[in-house]
């Protein structure tokens, strides 16, 4: 083994003591390798280092020297920022880097016809996500759980904080509203911070899920022949009032019914009308 190889490999990182940033940077060299289609081989033939070298970067027991640190990105074809985990978003593959050189190996002309092409692409690509969101898409009420005056709320004036956009299933299809519960009354259907579908009524079958309303609050419960109570034995429901049908509960939100964060503000933009009429109307 030469000389340089020697020193190459005998340069340990954080102290000969493995850390959370050197294990990262190990799992990072590990992607970019694979992205790039090389094998630690190619690596340690490259920058004259042995296989175990690079399969112990790759484990994170050791950073490369700081000196093979522009080598070692060049190779990858990734940048120093890249190598170190800052901003990882604005990282540029290796196809995009072959895509970048080509587009300025081109005319002007010829620039001016690939920026066009691209921005049809563009407006195309969005204009069809604005129309299967738009499809696919429906506005819900995102019912409160306040507590009321007197007896309760009649479902013709069940308390509105918001609305929420959910896709479009059988499961809600029939639906009005959603309402988040709370405590642990009705486990084991149903947990504390689930969110259900809900159909405005005023009366339902025994053995249906409901939503109700007494000064207490909106509550979910299950309707007996008694009527409303909670499925947990531990948690009775005992109201203190008059105690109001305002709906059925349809079935549970699961998270592949929601949108992504990133689609919020285009759908909000999309149903900007609508949202305006509703905030009007519940006054929000």
């Amino acid at each position: 083994m030469g000389e340089e190889m020697v020193k190459r490999e005998l340069i340990p990182a954080d102290d000969n003591k493995s850390s959370k940033p050197t294990q990262e940077m190990g799992q990072r060299i590990r992607q970019f390798r694979k992205e790039a289609g090389f094998s630690q081989k190619d690596i340690s033939e490259a920058m004259n280092v042995t296989r175990n070298t690079v399969l112990n970067w790759e484990k994170g027991k050791y950073r490369p020297d700081p000196d093979l640190f522009p080598e070692l990105c060049d190779f990858l074809g990734i940048s120093l920022n890249d190598l170190f985990g800052i901003h990882p978003e604005e990282r540029i593959t290796p196809h995009e880097r072959i895509l970048i050189d080509q587009y300025r190996r081109i005319s002007a002309g010829g620039q001016r016809i690939v920026d066009r092409m691209i921005h049809d692409m563009l407006d195309e690509e969005l204009w069809q996500k604005e129309k299967m969101l738009d499809d696919s898409i429906t506005m819900l009420d995102q019912i409160s759980t306040l507590a009321a005056a007197g007896n309760g709320y009649a479902f013709s004036d069940i308390p509105v904080e918001d609305y929420c956009f959910v896709f479009k299933d059988d499961r809600n299809k029939n639906a009005n509203g959603v309402i988040r519960v709370k405590g642990k009354s009705m486990e084991p259907v149903y947990h504390e911070g689930d969110s259900v579908y809900v159909r405005y009524a005023d009366s339902a079958e025994v053995g249906e899920d409901i939503i109700c309303s007494s000064n207490e609050g909106i509550h979910i419960k299950r309707l007996g022949e008694n009527g409303p109570y909670s499925l947990n034995k531990a948690f009775p429901f005992e109201p203190k009032s008059e105690v109001k049908i305002v709906g059925k509960v349809l079935g549970i939100v699961s998270a592949n019914d929601l949108p992504k964060k990133e689609d919020l503000s285009l759908l909000e933009q999309i149903r900007h009308s609508e949202i305006m009429k509703f905030k009007e109307k519940n006054g929000i």
